[in-house]
């Protein structure tokens, strides 16, 4: 397995803070070298993350684990599986930029795309290796997180910073204190509020699987929900406005929380 980093990179358009990222540290354990090379090595890597800054996390087969962590280091690690194909054919690449850092599986480029890019502005990830990277991450409790993958489930729990979670193909689960976009294709979400006050938006979106927000019964929000095929259920008042459409006010009304979801089923819990 490779390791690529960079440093002389487009700022993110929205981040302006500086980041400082001590030495990359990379530990490589294969397994036996078969006709294919390499069936696993093992990745880690930890930094100084300023508040504010965003941790991001790009991968295109495995899943994405995040939790939240004391102090100012981030922790990554990745289990990289061959499953059959050369683990060294996949890079871990990780890239410093002024407003934080990201982190891409990049697998060998695919004909007819654009080349793989680990550049913060404009990263392009996609692969048909069936070799398979899984990243556990500790993000520090004021750093943004955002995590990506094509084939796998996410998980993000007890966050307090917004995050943006997006899969093709896998469910995410996540609790956090603070905003919060989910978006798969195929899959479930599941999603929990930490704390009695909603800061932001909620965006939970699917087209193949069913939802669940789990909020507390104190919070005030806007609520909106649509379904094509499949049922909604709520411990809160809502009206259905048109075939498959519902929305609703809890408490006094306030950050909009957007459930959406073609086939699969929409619900509101109430946790206390």
């Amino acid at each position: 397995m490779k390791i690529a980093s960079a440093t002389s990179v487009r700022p993110l358009r929205y981040f302006a803070l500086l980041l400082v990222v001590p030495a990359l540290m990379l530990c490589i354990g294969c397994g036996d070298d078969g006709p294919t090379g390499p069936q696993s090595a093992s990745f880690d890597w930890s930094g100084t993350v300023e508040s504010g800054d965003r941790l991001e996390i790009r991968g295109v087969n495995g899943s994405i684990v995040a939790s939240t962590v004391a102090g100012r280091t981030a922790n990554v690690t990745a289990q990289l599986r061959g499953n059959g194909d050369d683990v060294s054919t996949v890079e871990v690449e990780v890239v410093e930029h002024a407003g934080g850092v990201i982190i891409c599986a990049i697998y060998p480029d695919v004909a007819g795309e654009p080349p793989n890019s680990c550049d913060p502005a404009e990263a392009h990830i996609s692969g048909s290796s069936r070799v398979s990277v899984d990243f556990v991450v500790e993000v520090p409790s004021d750093v943004l997180h955002v995590a990506v993958t094509v084939n796998g489930d996410l998980a993000a729990m007890g966050l307090e910073r917004p995050a943006t979670l997006v899969a093709v193909n896998g469910s995410i689960d996540a609790s956090t204190t603070s905003l919060l976009t989910a978006v798969t294709v195929n899959g479930s979400v599941d999603a929990t509020l930490d704390g009695l006050e909603l800061p932001g938006p909620w965006s939970l979106t699917t087209v193949n699987g069913s939802i669940a927000a789990r909020l507390p019964g104190t919070i005030d929000a806007s609520v909106t929900g649509a379904i094509v095929n499949g049922t909604m259920s709520s411990d809160f008042p809502l009206t259905e406005t048109a075939p498959g459409e519902w929305s609703g006010t809890i408490g006094t009304g306030g950050p909009p929380i957007t459930l959406t979801t073609v086939n699969g089923n929409l619900s509101l819990v109430r946790t206390q």
